[in-house]
């Protein structure tokens, strides 16, 4: 089906599309959609069918670059994360998940990105209530392990000049608070910085996103943007859920750098996207 169009431009903050927003064709499709329907910004997200490290080519990369340059749109790179875990107990699970998220970074470098999102590590077992790093051995080996990995994949793509932006997960992940987060920075680098999940902040966060933006505060670089229910975390279109916005849209209508509209769409058509779109702008002119 052909693009639809729309004839609005909002300038703050860059709106981005993301591949999974049509999770069923190539990426290069969507990229195409996104700059026929005139986005500020796209995320290649690192997902299966709709875009395979191993399967990208260089025609491919070249191809992407030149539509997004010629739309003057930004690029960012949501480093894969199913099937991997970079604070796995086995050394060679590690070693593969830093691998293919050091193959991301060599491909957001290769598009013109400077933005690379990427997840901590999940915990294998699931730990009494109370359980800590400083309490439990298993925990405190992953925790060390999600650091080492972090490391690496953060000095390598700052030799690469990208931002790793680390998302805020929760739930099964190494990062159950924001103030995990912060831990995790210290011991990294300063150089890391957040992408601040909506979704996983409203489902998975004491406080929610408010407290998320006062504990972020200004190493929030990149936004995911998205709807649910309160139970899982569907990847709604916005409005399609019953998130409550109305206490930071403020914010997010302020903010400087990508906010990525985080569509999980299973099929081919940017139609969905563009209507979390138009919903977002009235809640960007509403909060203006």
């Amino acid at each position: 089906m052909k693009p639809q169009t729309s004839n609005f431009k909002l300038t703050t903050p860059k709106i981005g599309m993301p591949s999974s927003a049509m999770v069923l064709a190539p990426w290069t499709k969507a990229i195409q959609a996104a700059a026929a329907n005139d986005f500020d910004a796209f995320e290649v997200v690192i997902v299966y069918p709709s875009a395979d490290l191993d399967s990208i080519t260089p025609h491919e990369i070249t191809k992407a670059k030149a539509i997004s340059e010629k739309k003057g749109m930004e690029i960012c790179v949501h480093a894969p994360f199913f099937e991997l875990n970079i604070a796995g107990y086995c050394q060679g699970i590690r070693n593969t998940s830093v691998r293919y998220i050091k193959k991301a970074t060599d491909l957001c470098a290769a598009l013109g990105g400077n933005i690379l999102i990427v997840h901590a590590g999940n915990y294998i077992y699931n730990f009494p209530p109370g359980t800590t790093p400083d309490n439990y051995p298993l925990m405190k080996i992953q925790w060390d392990n999600n650091i080492e990995s972090l490391r690496k994949i953060n000095d390598y793509a700052n030799d690469k000049g990208l931002i790793v932006c680390l998302e805020n997960i929760g739930d099964r992940a190494i990062d159950k608070t924001f103030e995990h987060l912060l831990e995790i920075r210290q011991s990294v680098g300063d150089s890391l910085k957040f992408t601040l999940d909506i979704g996983h902040a409203r489902l998975w966060a004491e406080g929610g996103v408010e407290r998320g933006l006062k504990v972020l505060g200004d190493n929030i670089r990149h936004i995911h943007f998205t709807d649910n229910n309160g139970i899982e975390d569907d990847h709604l279109p916005i409005g399609d859920g019953n998130s409550d916005y109305s206490g930071f849209m403020r914010f997010i209508r302020a903010f400087p750098h990508i906010v990525t509209l985080e569509v999980l769409d299973i099929g081919y058509d940017p139609a969905t996207i563009i209507r979390s779109r138009e919903y977002f702008t009235k809640l960007c002119e509403i909060n203006s």
